[in-house]
């Protein structure tokens, strides 16, 4: 989801392989989690929530803290009913970021997060004038997708299906298909 997402961005695809690579291994689970937010994605029904639900946290496992902070987060994103175009561009704002080690065009990248910034301000301007507000509280909700690590969200949705395959490894496979 979060993969063919990136490929389909012209800008995204107009940056060096290594850059949108490092970019994609950067911000995925933010990504995946703003794309599972977007479509609704039950957080209180699914199974492997469920059944995550009762494990303990020792070891790197995810436990209830975890799921209930995404729980957490989920609502926050549904209770300011982000549009479409919204979420597009956190999207975009949460997959450029110009602050990322090793890449090779960071400036690139930069002016790419503020053309989303700038897609979502006039956005925000246009469809909600009275809420001058709401475009500050839209960035300001993107550093909450990191509460629970990469790491984590890999685990408590993707655990029983990857298994021991590191994430980046399966990203970068997609990626290049």
């Amino acid at each position: 989801m979060a993969v063919r997402w990136t490929k389909n961005l012209p800008s995204f695809a107009n940056l060096p392989f290594r850059d949108q690579v490092i970019l994609l291994e950067e911000s995925w689970s933010e990504i995946f989690l703003l794309c599972a937010i977007q479509w609704s994605m039950p957080m209180d029904s699914s199974p492997l929530l469920v059944a995550q639900d009762h494990e303990q946290q020792p070891n790197g496992k995810t436990g209830p803290t975890d799921i209930r902070i995404l729980k957490d987060v989920f609502a926050r994103f549904k209770s300011v009913q982000v549009d479409p175009a919204e979420f597009a561009c956190m999207k975009a704002v949460a997959l450029f970021k110009p602050e990322t080690r090793g890449l090779k065009d960071p400036h690139q990248v930069e002016s790419l997060q503020d053309q989303a910034q700038i897609m979502l301000g006039q956005h925000v301007r246009t469809h909600h004038p009275t809420h001058p507000m709401r475009f500050g509280r839209l960035l300001l909700m993107l550093p909450s997708l990191k509460f629970v690590g990469s790491d984590k969200v890999e685990k408590i949705f993707f655990g029983r299906t990857i298994g021991n395959t590191p994430m980046e490894k399966l990203l970068c496979d997609m990626f290049r298909n």
